[in-house]
């Protein structure tokens, strides 16, 4: 059986781990963080082993998953190198490229997720990009690890900017919207507790019907406007404040921002 490994605990490193585990209760999985104490703590969680030093992790690691933040990365490099010749890495770190990792780590095995934080909850939406000279068999191997958290999109590696400002980062839009909708529900009259589980029931029913009926979102629109009624006022009051302008915005300059970070 594979053994997989993921450097750094934070997060998305615990997310994945743990839908991993849920997905494939055989898994071999070893963990490590700078943060000894919390590797061991997720460790006994997941029922996985915690490293506290490289050599003995990559002894024990066919597959090194790198969940540490950008800008720790180099430093991070200068500790793994000396074992990664050759290892199969993946990385889901936004603005770094394939390249960037198999030329300081000296492997062309490299594949690059972009999942997003509900990956936790084994529905996140993770685009998958493949180094060149990745064989099949790792290729095979980074898709189940994948779709264990979810699902998942097979996409060049230009496109990881877009799916950046789109999934990555428009989860949070998501958030945004749903605790707008409360806040409305509250201005209201509701208690924002109450409003915060309409608003959310609202959500779910909402992607139930986009998801089993398949149909544009224009479509179901429509079905629910009446003329000179409730739902068009309110549509009225969104286009006013610039609401599909402004989420367009919001995933282009994420995007834009995320682009600028490629190297």
């Amino acid at each position: 059986m594979t053994q997989t490994g993921i450097i750094g605990m934070g997060n998305m490193g615990y997310a994945i781990a743990r839908s991993l585990k849920r997905a494939m209760p055989g898994t071999t999985l070893s963990v490590i963080d700078k943060d000894t104490e919390r590797a061991e703590k997720c460790a006994l969680d997941l029922e996985a082993q915690a490293f506290s030093n490289y050599a003995d992790f990559f002894k024990n690691t066919e597959i090194c998953i790198i969940a540490v933040k950008p800008q720790h990365l180099e430093s991070l490099f200068s500790e793994i190198s000396p074992y990664t010749n050759g290892m199969k890495i993946i990385t889901i770190a936004a603005g770094k490229k394939i390249s960037f990792f198999s030329e300081h780590l000296s492997t062309g095995q490299v594949i690059r997720f972009m999942p997003n934080i509900a990956a936790k909850m084994s529905r996140s939406l993770t685009a998958i990009t493949f180094g060149r000279d990745v064989s099949p068999v790792f290729k095979e191997e980074a898709v189940t690890i994948a779709e264990a958290f979810g699902k998942t999109v097979i996409i060049p590696e230009t496109l990881m900017p877009a799916v950046t400002g789109l999934s990555g980062s428009g989860i949070a839009y998501v958030f945004a919207f749903v605790h707008a909708l409360a806040l409305g529900g509250t201005h209201s009259g509701i208690p924002y507790e109450t409003s915060m589980d309409i608003a959310a029931q609202t959500l779910e029913g909402a992607l139930a019907l986009l998801k089993e009926e398949k149909e544009n979102p224009i479509t179901h629109l429509t079905k629910v406007i009446s003329a000179g009624g409730t739902t068009i006022e309110g549509i009225k009051a969104l286009e006013d404040g610039g609401f599909t302008a402004s989420v367009m915005d919001a995933v282009k300059k994420a995007a834009d921002k995320a682009q600028k970070f490629e190297q």
